[in-house]
């Protein structure tokens, strides 16, 4: 009977352990899968914010470029030549204009501006990243 008890007793406690264990391994599961939320939250509330910024960029160039067809607005740029002397004086023309950005000059200048807000924002949400996801998850782990 004494060894029928301690079979028991050891197959008991065997299965206790093999039970905390197992909550060990669920807690950890648990911790991870919250871990694993916060930043999802974190990562999606990053996107939404860049997507916004990028999609009032793009209206404002669009807009922009609208005006400039209108021509609400010019597009000017401020050039310097340094290959000509100072002391060379400008000659006068009767019928100068002003100087304008041709068609496709313009047409890539606009592209240009878009493709740089792009970039702008894909670096500004990837820093984001770094510094809210990433360096917050390395301090966790710390402690």
């Amino acid at each position: 009977m004494f060894a029928a008890v301690l079979y028991y007793r050891t197959q008991y406690q065997q299965a206790e352990q093999a039970r905390q264990q197992f909550e060990k391994e669920v807690d950890a599961q648990q911790g991870v899968m919250k871990q694993l939320s916060q930043q999802i939250q974190a990562v999606s509330a990053l996107d939404t914010k860049h997507s916004r910024e990028l999609e009032h960029d793009k209206k404002l160039i669009t807009q922009l470029e609208w005006d400039v067809a209108a021509n609400r607005r010019r597009l000017r740029v401020k050039a310097t030549c340094s290959n000509v002397s100072a002391n060379t004086t400008s000659s006068s023309l009767d019928d100068a204009a002003l100087t304008r950005f041709t068609d496709t000059a313009q047409r890539n200048y606009f592209t240009l501006r878009r493709r740089i807000e792009i970039a702008e924002e894909q670096i500004n949400g990837l820093q984001d990243y770094i510094q809210q996801v990433v360096l917050s998850h390395q301090q966790e782990v710390k402690n």
